[in-house]
């Protein structure tokens, strides 16, 4: 081993012991790096091989790792602190050892590890040593999940971390992750999360007034003020004059410490408070940003954030030449820095930086409202924007497919579904005028139950794990989502860090499950769509799909890209709606079919919105004689999930049904549908019944019928009825897994938490989540079952989608508050009708014509008979009999003819010998 110039007591002496600066807090002490010369990595290995004892082994290594980390060599500086740490591990653990995981964790989070980044700050948040740095550990999570775009677990995490430096940290943490915890809660859209954030920037405030004269705090000061301005500038915050008055009051400071770059940044936040409350002052704003912008090198995202701002503000000034090129100028500056201009986007760039990320989205937006809108009005370009449509949409969609992958967060899944929603529509319509129908099939798929069908394949995948770690999976998510449940804007404090310290620890345990179970992870792989060719292959002569994609637009210029395709197995057909129209029909539709029709005049109001409403959704003659005497299959969108498409009125002449030749049923996706179908059931029992028939909740009626309902469909079935007190959650529960059918006569009722009521006790959605059934089919015969909260993009969260959550493969739910004696009189026919091996939408569409044929005058409105509608797979619950006949029937014909040789061969031989007798 070659000398060393120096020992290392000297370099003992050189370097004094400091500490890395952790988001906003120092400990560096001064020391003298540049007296240390040619100290590289090769020459601090040779130090150590040189060191025996393990203890001052540690502190060489935590020597080395502080003088690597300050030269900026982050990857060496790991690997010192790492070896500090091995020695460490093996002795008694205090608030040294629990500061080094967080500066650990920190190190990787510089390098934008997030998951080793997160692996070693819980275990140092989940330290008790030290409350400061449980609280910085917290907060630095909360970063993590920033940076992978799940905002509300990001919340959560600060808010703990914040909360607790509060008490036990320095002024510097507080403001630092204050400021961090503003940034992030403009993305939740969460009124209570804008409140926790402006009382934490106030708080801070309040902090800095004791030290405002240096210009370091100065400049905290007025980006406390900048921040405080964008919380309220937010809609919902419904704050404009206070908004207002935090700019001016940023603004004044950041001129008095003459910062030029808070000064533009102002000024541009400025612009898009005015913009987003539609004063045309946001042009002057904007505007004078970028004139800042153009003075000072480094302002790329600046400039870029004005551009896309001046899009959209010439967007509504219908000025879309324009606002086309300042949504390309957004897109150039978005990635000058990067060196990458828009034609060469990479998702994993964008994935870095949320806010390069978010802005995009709304770019994208942007940048295809003008591109439809210079569509619309040019015919000699309308070709090239077409084109360049398509560059835009495959870009985002290669955007939005990164982020979903790396979102963990079903609220912040839902949020990125709904603001693709909108971009997912227009890329049907784009792609519907391309006439390349087999893309536009893509995005209608793209926009509907995507996360639902993913969430069943991924938990079919779960199935391959050991039945301990599925059972503590289970124990985990009921808590969380209980606990969920119970929050409430006046929730107790107690409650609300229960739910935080159970998803931390549901964290934990699926990062080992990662760990010890790599190859499970790696199956759970994007979800795949259907293909347009795959569902006119998997179609017969007799059915049709028809699927919609409904534009939610209030906009007053907004351009219509309300589309539809119908699907039958030699033909595709493609229309256009009219949303607006078709908004207006639906509201007055509704109001027809939830009640009964009592006199001429409201039966001739019905028949003839619900045949105006037949002719908007079904607008051509080719349609219209493509479905008759069909099986159709009904993809709804929007508002249209609310409404039983087989109460339309075909023509006004006769009145008639489109129940009445037709049969129709309904699925979330085509993909949604393969994906369900695929997956393996099998029951113990043919049908499980329950009806509570009365209720300790006087608020609900006594359901007279419900036990005659059950008990007469269980007549011609093999299985179980439960009625009267007997019927409770943990009965149904219990007795409903390894049902084929499940049928529910009883009470639920519909808000943002659906639930259904039994006699002592009721089952919330959020429960279906964690129980598990192997139903081939669900009837929620109750009370609009089929009603729930809309989330665009993925479809309604009701009672339907949780029991198709938990297994089942088809349900039948109700639209409305459905009549007792009407439900019993379907229901029985029903089940006649899948007794006799008809097909679930031969089934109850039977039932429906049967009730139609046997009622008149007011008791045929479809309030009596059209609430019940099928969705999911249609075939039959009973298979046949008659393929085994015709197998008992060919094998005793070859049992026959096997005799029949066998007798034709002993002659043969007789024969024979005969002969050779008959020759002696």
């Amino acid at each position: 081993m070659e000398p060393i110039n120096f020992k290392v007591p000297i370099l003992i002496i050189f370097i004094a012991l400091f500490s890395i600066k952790i988001e906003g807090q120092s400990l560096f002490k001064d020391i003298k790096l540049d007296e240390i010369v040619n100290f590289n990595e090769k020459k601090a290995d040779s130090i150590l091989d040189t060191v025996i004892n393990e203890e001052e082994k540690a502190k060489i290594y935590s020597i080395f790792f502080r003088f690597f980390y300050k030269k900026k060599k982050i990857n060496i500086a790991i690997k010192y602190l790492k070896q500090e740490i091995k020695i460490l591990d093996n002795q008694k653990k205090n608030s040294y050892y629990q500061h080094l995981i967080l500066q650990l964790g920190y190190l990787y989070l510089r390098k934008n590890d997030l998951l080793k980044a997160e692996r070693f700050l819980v275990i140092a948040s989940k330290a008790s040593y030290s409350k400061k740095r449980k609280g910085q550990a917290l907060c630095l999570l909360g970063k993590c999940f920033f940076l992978r775009g799940d905002y509300n677990k990001s919340f959560n995490y600060y808010h703990k971390g914040i909360n607790i430096l509060k008490i036990h940290g320095k002024p510097t943490s507080i403001i630092t992750y204050s400021l961090d915890i503003a940034k992030n809660s403009y993305f939740t859209e969460d009124k209570n999360h804008l409140k926790n954030t402006i009382n934490f920037l106030k708080f801070s405030d309040a902090l800095l007034k004791r030290y405002r004269n240096s210009l370091k705090n100065q400049k905290l000061a007025t980006r406390i003020n900048l921040n405080l301005a964008n919380a309220h500038s937010q809609k919902i915050m419904e704050s404009f004059d206070k908004a207002n008055f935090y700019y001016k009051k940023a603004l004044k400071e950041a001129k008095k410490i003459n910062n030029n770059n808070l000064i533009t940044s102002i000024i541009r936040n400025q612009g898009q408070h005015y913009l987003t409350h539609q004063k045309d002052s946001a042009f002057y704003f904007l505007n004078k940003s970028l004139n800042y912008c153009n003075q000072i090198d480094g302002l790329e995202l600046i400039k870029a954030n004005a551009y896309l701002n001046l899009s959209e503000f010439f967007y509504k000034k219908k000025n879309y030449l324009k606002a086309l090129k300042n949504s390309y100028l957004a897109f150039d500056f978005f990635y000058t820095s990067n060196n990458k201009k828009f034609s060469e986007i990479y998702p994993e760039v964008l994935h870095q930086n949320n806010n390069r990320k978010n802005s995009s989205l709304i770019t994208y937006k942007f940048n295809l409202k003008a591109l439809i809108a210079l569509i619309e009005k040019s015919s000699k370009l309308k070709e090239k924007y077409i084109d360049d449509a398509i560059v835009s949409i495959q870009n985002f969609d290669n955007l939005i497919s990164v982020i979903l992958d790396n979102d963990t967060n079903s609220e912040s899944q839902f949020r990125w579904r709904k603001d693709a929603s909108e971009i997912y529509n227009y890329a049907a319509y784009i792609y519907y005028l391309k006439k390349d129908y087999k893309s536009s099939f893509r995005y209608l798929e793209k926009n509907k139950a995507f996360l639902l069908a993913q969430n069943i394949d991924n938990d079919n995948i779960n199935r391959e794990l050991p039945k301990a770690i599925l059972d503590k999976d289970k124990q985990y998510k009921k808590k969380i989502l209980d606990l969920e449940y119970k929050i409430t804007n006046k929730e107790t404090k107690t409650v609300k860090d229960s739910l935080f310290d159970f998803r931390f620890s549901y964290q934990q345990f699926k990062d080992s499950i990662r760990t010890v179970f790599p190859k499970y992870f790696q199956l759970k792989s994007k979800t795949d769509l259907i293909s347009l060719q795959e569902v006119q292959q998997n179609l017969d002569d007799d059915t049709v799909v028809v699927s919609y994609s409904i534009q939610n637009n209030n906009e007053e210029n907004f351009i219509d890209t309300s589309i539809g395709l119908c699907i039958s197995k030699n033909n595709i057909l493609p229309f256009t709606l009219n949303s607006y129209t078709i908004k207006n029909e639906i509201q007055t539709f509704t109001k027809f079919i939830a009640k009964p029709l009592n006199n001429k005049n409201e039966i001739k109001q019905y028949n003839t919105v619900a045949n105006s409403l037949y002719n908007s959704l079904f607008p051509t003659d080719e349609i219209k004689d493509l479905i008759q005497n069909k099986k159709v299959v009904i993809i709804p969108d929007d508002n249209l999930q609310n409404i039983p498409f087989e109460a339309f009125v075909t023509d006004t002449t006769s009145n008639r049904f489109l129940i009445e030749n037709t049969d129709i049923s309904y699925a979330y996706s085509m993909s949604f549908l393969n994906v369900n179908n695929n997956i393996s059931r099998t029951s113990e029992k043919e049908f499980a019944g329950f009806a509570p028939v009365e209720f300790e909740n006087k608020k609900l009626t006594t359901l007279q019928h419900s036990a005659e309902e059950i008990n007469s469909i269980n007549n011609n079935l093999n299985g179980i009825t439960l009625t009267g007190e007997n019927v409770t959650k943990d009965s149904f529960l219990t007795n409903a897994s390894n049902a084929k059918i499940i049928h529910l006569a009883t009470h639920a009722n519909v808000s943002r938490k659906p639930v259904i009521h039994f006699s002592k006790d009721s089952l919330n959605l959020h429960e279906l989540y964690t129980y598990k059934n192997n139903a081939d089919l669900v009837v929620l015969s109750a009370c609009e079952t089929n009603v729930g909260e809309l989330k665009r993009g993925e479809g309604i969260l009701n009672l339907a989608r949780g029991f198709f959550y938990s297994g089942s493969k088809s349900v039948v739910s109700s639209l409305w508050k459905v009549n007792d004696v009407a439900t019993t009189e379907l229901m029985t026919d029903f089940y006649t009708n899948l007794k006799d091996h008809q097909s679930k939408s031969e089934a109850l569409n039977n039932a429906k014509r049967k009730y139609l044929k046997n009622h008149s005058l007011s008791q045929k409105s479809p309030y009596y008979w059209a609430s019940f509608i099928l969705i999911g797979d249609t075939n039959p619950t009973f298979e046949s009999n008659y393929t085994i006949h015709y197998i008992i029937a060919i094998s005793t014909l070859f049992l026959f003819f096997f005799i029949f040789l066998k007798k034709e061969g002993n002659k043969s031989k007789q024969d024979e010998h005969k002969g050779v007798n008959n020759k002696f």
